[in-house]
């Protein structure tokens, strides 16, 4: 990322935002990494395909809360707002920003995600220099048990434009994906069913002409199928469904 000076207020465009926001924590030795939709528009070119263009409005970080005070410095500076009671109450693993000039608001949480499933992710955000790596980019949207139509937009989006691989930059790791739902029954049934309505919106638009989505996705589905889970998986599996499996967060925003 070329170093130039940083604005003092917030862009309108959020993948503008994103970029002077990455921009600015990079300068100041703070680790954030964009995940989301703005993150998918970031790596993989067909996402402005005139079947994939979707809307962008909002943004969410990953950090670390190591960090915590710097990345309230970092926003404060950039002409956000503090949600100072939200980050009074759970700063310890999200911070919630607030731009009023455009009615806009940033999420960063810190070391895990947890949103309908929990995802750690210390250890990994020196992987890609502007957003988590693609394995868990891709984790994150097949987590949401209230998959929207931009999710699944952004999920054919990133199997277009990366290979299955083990581990390089512009792959997609096999291993990371299989690894994590196959130790968790509740996270591989809900990316069962994210899996079944990609490939229903695929079929439906008939999408398989013009991309190799489809094609990708089973091949990951029949790896994660085909791997051995673990002992808490198989337990967990004897419950199946008349447990809930998946938690349903006050704020799940699907960008």
């Amino acid at each position: 990322m070329e170093s130039r000076i940083v604005a003092a207020t917030p862009f309108a465009d959020i993948r503008e935002e994103v970029k002077r926001i990455l921009e600015a924590a990079e300068t100041r030795g703070v680790t954030l990494r964009v995940l989301g939709g703005v993150a998918v528009y970031l790596h993989s070119p067909s996402a402005t395909h005139r079947a994939l263009q979707r809307t962008y409005r909002d943004a969410d970080f990953m950090g670390l809360s190591a960090q915590k005070r710097a990345i309230e410095s970092l926003f404060a500076e950039l002409g956000y707002q503090a949600d100072r009671e939200f980050n009074t109450l759970h700063g310890h693993q999200r911070l919630f920003f607030w731009d009023p000039q455009h009615e806009r608001q940033i999420d960063v949480f810190l070391d895990q995600l947890r949103m309908c499933h929990t995802l750690d992710l210390r250890g990994r955000l020196d992987r890609d220099r502007l957003t988590l790596p693609l394995a868990d980019l891709l984790l994150t949207k097949l987590q949401i048990w209230e998959a929207n139509e931009k999710d699944l937009i952004d999920i054919v989006a990133l199997l277009h434009d990366h290979p299955l691989g083990y581990g390089d930059e512009e792959t997609i790791d096999i291993r990371r994906i299989v690894d994590v739902l196959s130790n968790d029954w509740g996270w591989y049934r809900t990316a069962k069913e994210n899996v079944e309505r990609v490939r229903s919106l695929i079929l439906e638009r008939e999408l398989q002409e013009e991309f190799v989505s489809l094609r990708r996705l089973e091949e990951l589905w029949r790896a994660v199928e085909d791997a051995p889970k673990s002992r808490a998986w198989k337990l967990r599996a004897m419950i199946g469904e008349r447990k809930r499996w998946y938690e349903l967060p006050e704020e799940v925003r699907h960008d």
